[in-house]
C-alpha cells in the first residue's frame, strides 16, 4: 500500500468535523439562549477552532510525510521515483500549514489568558478531543504496522514509524492541554465522555477481533493436526502465518488502547450515562449476541448432523466451521462476563442509573430473544409448507427438504426460548405493588412494548394482504392451484407468527393501560427548572433530575459562597414536592448548607 495516498483522508475528517460542530451547536442552542457568552463570540471562535485544525492536519502530516521520506532513505536507500514528490508534498504541507496554525493557535492562546471562561468553550473541546481522536486513529495505524515489520521479515516502509512519532507528539501535547484545563461545564465533560466511551468502543472492538482471530487460526491448525484433514488455512500453512501476524497486532494495539482509555482515563466516572450506555448496551449487549451467533452456528452444526440423511458427508469435514464459531463463542462470553462483573462491581456508585440500565438490559435481551423464537417459528412453518408443496421434488431429486431448515429453527427456539423466558419474567417480576406504576410507564418497557405490537401489527397487515392479493389473482384468473401456495408460503407463515404474538402482547400493553392513574393530581407537571450550581455538582444534578423525573438547566454558581450540599432520597423528595407545589412557571433552585431553596417566577 502506498501510504502517501492518506492525504485523501483529510476532506473527510474536515467534513466530519464541520458536521460534528454544526449538531453540537444546533442542540445546545436552547441550552446557550439563557446563558451569558463573555467570550469572544461562537462565530469568531468557530472560525479560529476550523482553521487551527485544518492548519494543525496540513502540518503533522508534512512533518509526517517528511520523516518518512528521511526513514526510508536512511534505511532502505530508497530511490524510488515518487520519493521526491513525496518530499516536496511533505514540505509544501508544513510550510503552509505550520505558519497559519501557529498564528490562529496563538491567538486563541491569548485570548484564554485575557478571558479565562474560553477554557468553558464546548468548541474548544471538541476541537481538542477531535484532535486527539484522528491523533488516536494514526497512531493506531501506525503500531499495527509497526508491529507487522516486527513481527515478519518484510521490507522496511517509515509511513508506521513517522506516524506513531509525529502523532503521538500531538496526541500527548493536547492531552495534557486538556487536563491541565479540565472540565467546568457539565457540557465539556460531555464531550470528553462522549470522546472516552466512543475510542473504547471502537477500541474494544479491535481487541476482540485481534484475539478472536488468534484463537480461530490456533484451533483451526489443532483441528488439522488433530485429525489429519486438509482445512481452509489463511494465507500459509502453520501457526506462525501471515494472518496471526496480524491479528496478534489488531489484538495488541486495540488491548492498549482500549486498556488506557476504558481502565485509566475513564475509570472513576460512575456517574455517566454513556458510561452505562457503553457498558450494557454496547459491550454486555455485543458480548451476548457474539455469543448467541457462535452458540447458535455450534448448535445448528450438531443438529443438522444428528438429523443427517444417510451417505451425507463425514463428520470432519461437517464440523470444519467449528473453530471459528468456538473461538467466536469464547471472546463473546470474555466480553460478556467482564462487563457484567464491572456493572455489578459500579452499581453502588450510581443505584438510580444502575435500575434504569438493568433494565433496558433486560428488556432489550427479551426482544432479542422474542426475535429468535419469531424467526423459528416462521422457519417451522415455512418448512412444514414446502415439505408439503415440494413433496414430488424430494421424491424425485431425493433431496431432504427439512433437515436443515429444522436444525436452524430448533436452535433458535432453544436460544430464543431461553433468553425469553429468563429475561421476560424477570421483568415482569419489577411490577410490585409499591413500585407497580413506575415500571409500567417506564420508557424501556413502552418502547418494547411499542416495537412489538408495531412490527408483528405491520408484518401481519402485510401478509394478509399479500395472501389476499395472491389468492383473489388466481381465483380471478381460475388458476387456483399448488402454485398459489407456493406463492403465499411466505406470508402464511409471517402472518401464522405474528398471530402467536400480538394477543399476549395486545394483553399486556392493556394491563399496562388500566393500571395507569386515573388521577390528575398523579401526573407529573414539568416546569422550567434552573438549578444554580458550582463545579463538580454532577450528582445533585443528577439526583435533582430524578427526583423531578425530567431534566433541568445548570448555572454556573461562580461566587465564594457557593456550596454543593449533599442531599439525602427524602430531601431531593421533598425539594421535587416544592417545586411541584411552587406557583410560578419557572423556577430557580438555590443550593445552601441546610438544602435548597426554591424560588419560582414567571
Amino acid at each position: 500500500m502506498d501510504f502517501f495516498n492518506i492525504l485523501f483522508f483529510f476532506p473527510p475528517i474536515i467534513f466530519l468535523a464541520v458536521i460534528a460542530g454544526v449538531i453540537f451547536l444546533v442542540v445546545n442552542l436552547r441550552r446557550r439562549r439563557s446563558r451569558i457568552d463573555d467570550g469572544i463570540g461562537t462565530v469568531r471562535r468557530l472560525y479560529f477552532y476550523t482553521v487551527s485544525f485544518v492548519a494543525l492536519m496540513m502540518s503533522a502530516n508534512g512533518v509526517m510525510l517528511v520523516g518518512m521520506d528521511v526513514l526510508e532513505r536512511l534505511f532502505v536507500g530508497s530511490t524510488l521515483s515518487d520519493s521526491t514528490t513525496r518530499l516536496a508534498w511533505g514540505l509544501a504541507l508544513i510550510i503552509v500549514g505550520l505558519p497559519l496554525w501557529a498564528l490562529h493557535w496563538r491567538t486563541m492562546v491569548r485570548q484564554v489568558s485575557r478571558i479565562p471562561v474560553e477554557i468553558q468553550s464546548e468548541l474548544r473541546k471538541i476541537y481538542l478531543y477531535l484532535v486527539l481522536g484522528v491523533a488516536l486513529a494514526f497512531v493506531m495505524i501506525g503500531a499495527m504496522a509497526v508491529l507487522g515489520q516486527i513481527f515478519s521479515t518484510d521490507d522496511f516502509k517509515g509511513f508506521p514509524w513517522a506516524a506513531v512519532v509525529v502523532w503521538s507528539v500531538v496526541w500527548a501535547l493536547h492531552w495534557r492541554l486538556e487536563a491541565g484545563e479540565g472540565q467546568l461545564t457539565l457540557e465539556t465533560v460531555g464531550i470528553r465522555r462522549f470522546y472516552l466511551y466512543i475510542v473504547s468502543m471502537a477500541t474494544l472492538v479491535l481487541l476482540a477481533l485481534g484475539v478472536g482471530r488468534v484463537v480461530h487460526i490456533i484451533l483451526i491448525e489443532g483441528y488439522s493436526s488433530a485429525f489429519s484433514v486438509s482445512v481452509v488455512m489463511p494465507e500459509n500453512s502453520g501457526i506462525w502465518t501471515p494472518a496471526l501476524r496480524t491479528a496478534l497486532g489488531v489484538g495488541i494495539v486495540g488491548g492498549v488502547a482500549w486498556a488506557a482509555h476504558w481502565l485509566i482515563f475513564a475509570a472513576r466516572d460512575f456517574e455517566s450515562v454513556l458510561r452505562w450506555a457503553y457498558l450494557y448496551v454496547f459491550a454486555i449487549l455485543g458480548g451476548i449476541a457474539t455469543s448467541m451467533v457462535a452458540l447458535s452456528l455450534i448448535i445448528a452444526g450438531v443438529l443438522t448432523w444428528a438429523l443427517r440423511a444417510p451417505g451425507a458427508d463425514p463428520a470432519v469435514d461437517h464440523f470444519e466451521d467449528l473453530p471459528g464459531a468456538i473461538a467466536s463463542l469464547a471472546v463473546g462470553i470474555a466480553i460478556w462476563s467482564y462487563h457484567w462483573w464491572r456493572a455489578q462491581y459500579e452499581a453502588d456508585y450510581s443505584p438510580t442509573l444502575k435500575v434504569s440500565a438493568n433494565r433496558a438490559y433486560e428488556y432489550i435481551v427479551a426482544a432479542l430473544g422474542l426475535g429468535c423464537l419469531s424467526v423459528a417459528s416462521f422457519v417451522i412453518i415455512d418448512t412444514a409448507l414446502v415439505v408439503v408443496t415440494e413433496r414430488s421434488i424430494e421424491m424425485i431429486s431425493g433431496v431432504d427438504l427439512w433437515r436443515e431448515p429444522v436444525a436452524v429453527a430448533l436452535t433458535l427456539a432453544l436460544i430464543g426460548g431461553s433468553l425469553w423466558g429468563y429475561y421476560w419474567p424477570s421483568a415482569q417480576r419489577r411490577i410490585t405493588p409499591n413500585d407497580a406504576h413506575s415500571e409500567r410507564a417506564s420508557l424501556s418497557r413502552k418502547i418494547f412494548t411499542f416495537v412489538v405490537l408495531g412490527i408483528g401489527i405491520m408484518a401481519l397487515l402485510g401478509s394478509v394482504s399479500a395472501t389476499l392479493f395472491v389468492f383473489l389473482r388466481d381465483a380471478l384468473d381460475a388458476s387456483l392451484s399448488l402454485d398459489t401456495v407456493r406463492d403465499i408460503r411466505p406470508a402464511i407463515g409471517v402472518a401464522l407468527t405474528a398471530a402467536f404474538i400480538l394477543p399476549y402482547q395486545w394483553s399486556v400493553y392493556r394491563a399496562d393501560r388500566l393500571a395507569e392513574p386515573k388521577d390528575d393530581a398523579d401526573t407529573v407537571t414539568r416546569k422550567r427548572v434552573s438549578v444554580l450550581a458550582q463545579e463538580g455538582a454532577h450528582e445533585l444534578i443528577r439526583g435533582i433530575e430524578d427526583a423531578l423525573g425530567y431534566s433541568v438547566d445548570t448555572l454556573n454558581w461562580t461566587d465564594n459562597e457557593a456550596v454543593t450540599p449533599s442531599l439525602s432520597t427524602e430531601a431531593l423528595s421533598d425539594l421535587a414536592g416544592k417545586v411541584a407545589v411552587s406557583p410560578g412557571g419557572r423556577v430557580l433552585i438555590v443550593p445552601d448548607a441546610a438544602g435548597a431553596r426554591v424560588l419560582s417566577y414567571d
